[in-house]
C-alpha cells in the first residue's frame, strides 16, 4: 500500500498532513486560496466568482485528502495515545 499524505491528528480531531506529499498539497491549496482574489479582480469579474473558485479548491482539497489519508478513525486525540485504531 503507497505511503498515506494525511493521517490522525495527534491533537484534536481530524486529519494532518503526514508526508512531503501531504506538506506540498496543503501549500498548493494555500496557495492556490490566496490567488483567487486577485485573479477575479484583475480579470474584472464579480465576486461570486472567487466564492465559486474558494468552493471548489476546497471541494478538490479535501477530496484529495480524504482519498489520501490512512483512514483512521476521527475521534479526539491528547497527544500520546497509546490506543489503537
Amino acid at each position: 500500500m503507497p505511503k498515506a499524505w494525511f493521517g490522525a491528528k495527534s491533537y484534536g480531531v481530524g486529519i494532518a498532513p503526514k508526508s512531503v506529499v501531504g506538506w506540498l498539497a496543503t501549500v498548493v491549496y494555500v496557495i492556490a486560496m490566496g490567488s483567487v482574489t486577485p485573479l477575479v479582480l484583475g480579470f474584472h469579474r464579480p465576486f461570486w466568482w472567487a466564492l465559486v473558485a474558494f468552493g471548489l479548491l476546497t471541494a478538490a482539497f479535501l477530496a484529495i485528502a480524504l482519498l489520501k489519508t490512512d483512514h483512521s478513525t476521527w475521534r479526539w486525540r491528547w497527544g500520546d495515545d497509546s490506543s489503537t485504531d
